[in-house]
């Protein structure tokens, strides 16, 4: 017979007191009876350990008003004797455990009528297992789960007043020219847009026009683009007839100020001289390319827009201008990345290219036209999943 067998003897041939004796040593839940009077009779030996007494001799005769506060050691008491009374039992349920010192702890209960022999209620067995660290724990994240719901009801409120006031900002008014018709798109992927369009100058013969993309999204992103707004509208105008320089203020004036970020900006100006010609100057800091449409042929061009550099980070130093002759009825389309980089759903990117044929067959619209219906087509080619980032246009035509 090997060592296996011999163990399965003992236990088998253990009488019911051994058992007994061994369960109240080696449980680690708290196991007790008391009598009718709600006094502690036998208890397991982590019961003692609970009340900070050395044996569970120490804890015979004792009852909860020995160790509790006297508003839980009246309650339980109560509670017991309705037990025995009425033969009713109490399972599993939680209680909260007040100490003198004002600690709380709390343990799982289990508290049954006890009838031995004769049949009659002879006292109470119970059965508690300490749950405190569980409780402090749900109760942690009760308050934490309140706390975020608190902080994203004032973030929510953040958002809906910073939207509110962007859309009110921008674009702003959109110049009513008498030599070019103008329409806009400025579309949010979040409650705030990253992109930015303004127009900080408007006279009868010339107008400016800024598009920029601040990196990242949100709130942040949002407010940046009000002071990069706010920045063009007031030194713009000063330098209408020399926007390379007029980047480079804008340059100097957000160093700093986005951290780890910086703004991808275009800069023009559409001016008509007295003999009615039109002149278009663009200055790049990062932004996509711009498409022309050119009425006499409606053949699409990619202006190449040269930028080496981006705002934001103090390294505007020689931007290089662009100048072009357009001619009646020609359209300029400029974009933010979130149009070019939109993606269908096998994951191709758009790019400008892709927006060469779509621009052909409606440049002939009018300009707001012309600007739906692109919007119409970057939303088929997302499959309905548009915008996918913040996404704006600029669309100019000679008139």
């Amino acid at each position: 017979m090997d060592s296996t067998d011999n163990e399965d003897s003992e236990l088998l041939n253990a009488s019911a007191s051994i058992l007994f004796k061994a369960l109240l040593a080696q449980t680690q839940d708290q196991v007790y009876f008391k009598d009718r009077q709600s006094r502690f009779v036998q208890a397991s030996d982590v019961v003692p350990e609970k009340f900070g007494l050395e044996s569970v001799s120490e804890l015979i005769g004792k009852s909860d008003f020995d160790f509790f506060s006297s508003e839980h050691a009246k309650e339980s008491f109560d509670d017991e004797q309705r037990l025995m009374r009425d033969g009713e039992r109490l399972v599993n349920i939680i209680e909260k455990e007040t100490w003198p010192d004002g600690s709380i702890t709390w343990v799982t209960s289990t508290k049954i009528p006890l009838y031995l022999e004769s049949g009659n209620v002879v006292g109470l067995m119970g059965i508690t297992r300490d749950i405190t660290e569980q409780v402090n724990a749900q109760q942690e994240l009760e308050r934490n789960r309140e706390l975020l719901k608190r902080k994203n009801e004032i973030m929510q409120t953040d958002f809906d007043n910073a939207r509110r006031i962007q859309k009110r900002l921008i674009p702003g008014p959109i110049p009513q020219s008498s030599f070019a018709e103008i329409a806009v798109l400025n579309v949010s992927m979040m409650e705030v847009n990253g992109d930015v369009i303004a127009f900080p100058t408007a006279e009868d013969d010339r107008f400016s026009f800024l598009l920029g993309d601040v990196s990242g999204h949100g709130a942040s992103a949002g407010l940046f683009t009000i002071l990069l707004k706010h920045l063009a509208d007031f030194y713009v105008p000063d330098d209408f007839d020399h926007l390379d320089r007029a980047m480079v203020t804008l340059d100097e004036h957000l160093v700093g100020l986005i951290p780890a970020g910086f703004v991808a900006g275009l800069l023009g100006s559409l001016a008509q001289a007295k003999d009615g010609s039109v002149r278009l100057t663009l200055a790049n800091a990062g932004q996509p390319s711009a498409l022309w449409f050119k009425a006499e042929t409606s053949i699409v061009e990619i202006v190449d827009l040269p930028s080496q550099n981006v705002l934001g980070l103090g390294i505007c130093e020689n931007v290089e201008l662009r100048q072009f002759d357009p001619k009646p009825g020609d359209c300029f389309l400029f974009v933010s990345d979130g149009a070019v980089e939109c993606r269908d759903k096998s994951d191709n990117e758009l790019g400008l290219e892709g927006l060469v044929d779509p621009f052909m067959r409606f440049g002939g619209q009018p300009v707001q036209e012309l600007i739906d219906s692109l919007r119409g087509f970057l939303e088929s080619y997302s499959s309905g999943e548009f915008p996918q980032d913040d996404t704006s246009m600029i669309a100019l035509r000679i008139k």
